[in-house]
């Protein structure tokens, strides 16, 4: 399994765990819009009637109809900030890992990501002290194992990302941190994701 399925897979993990907790909420949410939208309705129809019962029943359905319009936009809303909420926390979970198995992660992703063995790796100042030179050279023996150089190095500069890392070679800068592959992966998980926490 490369680096990016993991990746996937844990935040297909984390995000049906999550999504237990945070659902009752924005259902309780949408509800309690859809009654105050009725209670709004009918007493919009008592003050109708003493006009007109034509015009009431016009505007009841009118009032109703918006009501139902603003409580979808409100589930709606309610439902992206929990996508939005589930992939920040899967970033923020996967940079909590345990420090052998966020190892684990970026090993698996550097053996992915490293084309000739040779680019320098860029990391985040806190990812200094877990991502160590005896890690790096274990990555190495496994690239060189893949018939690559096996001679990746970290990079003096560090950069302010949140997890993952950074590959660069002599040309370009191949973005590996958490956010930017989710980003990437994004369009093909979020059906997967809205599917858990929305069934």
């Amino acid at each position: 399994m490369s680096g990016a399925e993991k990746l996937t897979a844990k935040i297909l993990g984390e995000a049906e765990s999550f999504a237990e907790q945070v659902i009752s909420g924005a259902r309780q949410q949408a509800e309690a819009i859809l009654t105050k939208a009725r209670q709004e309705a009918e007493n919009r129809r008592k003050q109708l009637l003493e006009q007109a019962q034509k015009q009431a029943e016009e505007r009841k359905r009118r009032t109703r109809t918006i009501a139902e319009l603003e409580a979808r936009k409100a589930l709606l809303a309610a439902k992206k900030e929990l996508v939005e909420d589930t992939f920040a926390r899967a970033v923020a979970r996967l940079q909590q890992l345990e420090p052998e198995e966020y190892r684990k992660v970026i090993a698996s992703m550097l053996l992915a990501a490293a084309e000739t063995g040779t680019e320098e790796i860029i990391v985040s100042a806190a990812d200094q002290a877990r991502l160590t030179d005896d890690f790096l050279r274990q990555v190495n023996k496994k690239l060189a194992k893949q018939g690559k150089q096996g001679k990746l190095k970290f990079a003096a500069e560090t950069r302010d990302i949140e997890g993952g890392f950074i590959l660069r070679t002599r040309d370009a800068e191949i973005n590996s941190s958490f956010p930017a592959l989710l980003r990437m992966q994004r369009e093909q998980l979020e059906p997967d994701v809205a599917a858990i926490l929305f069934a």
